[in-house]
């Protein structure tokens, strides 16, 4: 009897027994956030990424010009080649004064380590290839040179074509021999062409270039006997150095009577200090 005259809040049962119960939920419950002890404040900058602004760039101006074949061609060693002693020239040119190919090797302070001739593999007066062994000897162990090819005109006897290639000489350690791929030619004249009748006291020469310094051709024109009758230099113009651009010059000269004339343009370097690439044209000068 006492324990039914009890007060309903003692009883532990009861109020257990009055707690709501929560509805099922088919939604997980998130789990608790994890402090980072970084609060964020207002004052918190933000980081922003923006993309540069694009500045474009002059796209240079690429020349397209039927240039000829290459009359003197350097076929191996190619560019950059390191090879030791001997050296094994292979070409293609002519056609050349006694069907001659005439191959000299320089140091790059301009010495000359050696020269001799070779033949064109081809019948007397035709275009054809050659190949020659250049050997050579020196006290250091590797060093820049140039090799270096020309042949004589076919019908004067004087110089018509010269070519160059540069390479590393070994004296010791493994050759590195490049290819080399054909290309048009490194020194062309397009005005006058081959025997035009020159007459006026005036000649204009036009053509086209690509070269390995940033110095201007040497133009000259020049008598049988060789003297010369007229000279100048001019600035090829070319998108960049190493890109192919063109040159405009115009030679006066005197003449007493008819005769032939050369012009030949001769592209010169520094290192060594030497003619890099030479070609030429014979003209007919009228007073």
């Amino acid at each position: 009897m006492l324990a039914a005259c009890a007060s309903p809040a003692a009883s532990p049962s009861a109020t257990l027994s009055r707690l709501p119960t929560a509805a099922p939920s088919d939604t997980p419950t998130p789990p608790p956030a994890v402090s980072t002890g970084l609060p964020l404040v207002n004052v918190t900058p933000a980081l922003v990424l923006e993309p540069p602004d694009f500045v474009p760039s002059p796209t240079p101006t690429l020349l397209a010009l039927p240039l000829p074949s290459e009359k003197l061609i350097i076929e191996a060693p190619g560019p950059g080649s390191q090879t030791g002693s001997p050296i094994r020239v292979v070409g293609w040119g002519g056609p050349s004064y006694g069907d001659r190919i005439r191959i000299r090797l320089i140091r790059e302070d301009g010495e000359l380590l050696a020269q001799l001739h070779t033949w064109i593999l081809a019948p007397t007066g035709r275009a054809g290839r050659f190949v020659v062994d250049v050997p050579f000897r020196f006290s250091s162990v590797a060093e820049a040179a140039l090799i270096e090819a020309s042949y004589d005109n076919l019908l004067t006897g004087r110089l018509d074509h010269l070519t160059t290639r540069r390479v590393v000489l070994l004296t010791t350690g493994r050759p590195l021999i490049h290819p080399y791929l054909v290309a048009a030619e490194k020194l062309t004249i397009l005005s006058p062409y081959e025997g035009r009748i020159i007459e006026g006291g005036s000649i204009q020469i036009r053509g086209a270039a690509w070269l390995d310094e940033d110095l201007p051709l040497l133009v000259e024109l020049i008598d049988q006997p060789g003297n010369v009758l007229a000279s100048a230099e001019v600035t090829v113009a070319a998108p960049a150095l190493g890109q192919l651009g063109t040159f405009d010059v115009t030679l006066p000269y005197t003449v007493a009577e008819n005769q032939y004339a050369w012009l030949a343009i001769t592209e010169r370097g520094t290192n060594p200090p030497m003619v890099m690439h030479y070609t030429s044209v014979r003209v007919y000068l009228k007073p």
